[in-house]
Order: C-alpha cells, then sequence, then structure tokens
C-alpha cells in the first residue's frame, strides 16, 4: 500500500545558512502582516458598505486572522531559536509531502524516522530510519 506522509526538511545551521534562514522567516512575516492587515481592511470596508457583517462572513474573517496570528507566533518563536541555536544544529524549516510504500511487517518506527537534511544548498543526507 502507498500512503503519502510528511517528511521533515531540516538544514544544517551555518553563519550562511541562519541569515539565509532569518531572512526568509522575515519576509513569512511580513507577509502574514500584511494578510492580517488586508483581512481588518476588508472588515471595515465591508462594515461601511453594507453595515453589520452577517455572522458567517464575521467569523471566517476573525478564524482566518486568529489563524494569521498563531503563524506569526511560530514564526517569532523559530526566529528565536535560530539566534540560539548552536552552529552545525539540524533545524527543521519545512515539511514535505512523500508517497511511501507500506507492506506488511514494516517497522513502523523506520518509517517515522523517515527525513532530509540540507546543507549549504545541497542535500547531505536523506535519512530512511
Amino acid at each position: 500500500m502507498k500512503v503519502i506522509k510528511k517528511i521533515p526538511v531540516k538544514v544544517v545551521l551555518t553563519e550562511n545558512e541562519r541569515e539565509a534562514q532569518n531572512n526568509r522567516l522575515d519576509h513569512q512575516l511580513e507577509r502574514m502582516e500584511r494578510e492580517v492587515e488586508q483581512f481588518h481592511f476588508e472588515r471595515k470596508k465591508m462594515e461601511k458598505k453594507h453595515g453589520s457583517l452577517p455572522s458567517n462572513i464575521d467569523e471566517r474573517l476573525t478564524q482566518e486572522v486568529r489563524q494569521r496570528k498563531a503563524k506569526i507566533q511560530t514564526l517569532q518563536y523559530h526566529k528565536e531559536q535560530l539566534e540560539i541555536l548552536p552552529d552545525f544544529h539540524e533545524f527543521t524549516i519545512e515539511e514535505i509531502e512523500s508517497v511511501v510504500e507500506v507492506k506488511e511487517g514494516m517497522e513502523w518506527k523506520k518509517l517515522q524516522e523517515k527525513e532530509i537534511v540540507i546543507e549549504n544548498g545541497f542535500v547531505k543526507r536523506v535519512r530512511d530510519g
């Protein structure tokens, strides 16, 4: 049987990689903050045009803003971790989906241990458990 599994992608922290990841996180933070501002702007625009918002639209806008703010907190946490982690530490940057073959008798733990490690922009290791 084939299943889709999320596999962590990690980078080895070097001075250059730390700076690159910091820049990536900064860009993501800016984008999330712009999206929150855009939702607030859209809410005000709709309230001005229609008076009060229907509850389903109001709930949806509130949910979207809440999700973006949670993502902002996560990104800020990652930036903090990036500053305190030592050089050559493996830092998870994302998860990708992969199709994985699962067969009877396989050791489940080995399936869970899959990950990709990148150093200086190149795949250094593919851990298969």
